[in-house]
């Protein structure tokens, strides 16, 4: 298989496959080459269906095995449904935090992070210095409320 990136974003990428000790194998090329085409969240059985189209063989454990390896590598996200499913996609540059609509399962990335205070009152209330956090809400979205 060629590969699935550019030049320079191929080499990239493999260089923190490499820095980690890890492969940068055809499948996790294929699982990001799919996440980065669709420009926002994708299902599990939607990234499955479209790496199979890339690597027909791909089997959906090693697509899960894959997101996990990208997500460990802050490549991609993993954003948490109000039905217990889960949602992917290419890693933002800085910090958000997600936020779903119950309705439609549509996520928006919301810059500003309301956790900053919280974490400094937290650590001097605990003595844990807190050294990053998760924070996710839920909602409907406008396009719902109608």
């Amino acid at each position: 298989m060629g590969k699935l990136f550019s030049i320079n974003n191929y080499n990239e990428i493999k260089e923190i496959f490499h820095d980690k000790g890890l492969k940068c194998t055809p499948q996790r090329q294929a699982v990001l080459k799919v996440l980065q085409e669709s420009k926002g969240y994708l299902s599990i059985s939607k990234i499955h269906r479209n790496v199979k189209e890339l690597l027909p063989g791909t089997g959906l454990a090693t697509v899960y095995r894959s997101l996990e390896t990208l997500i460990e590598l802050n490549l991609v996200v993993k954003v948490h449904l109000e039905d217990g499913c889960h949602s992917y996609a290419v890693a933002p540059k800085g910090h958000r935090h997600p936020i779903v609509c119950t309705d439609c399962n549509r996520v928006i990335d919301y810059t500003e992070c309301p956790m900053e205070d919280l974490s400094k009152k937290l650590t001097k209330d605990t003595g844990i210095l807190i050294q990053n956090h998760f924070l996710q809400l839920f909602g409907t979205c406008k396009q719902c409320q109608t």
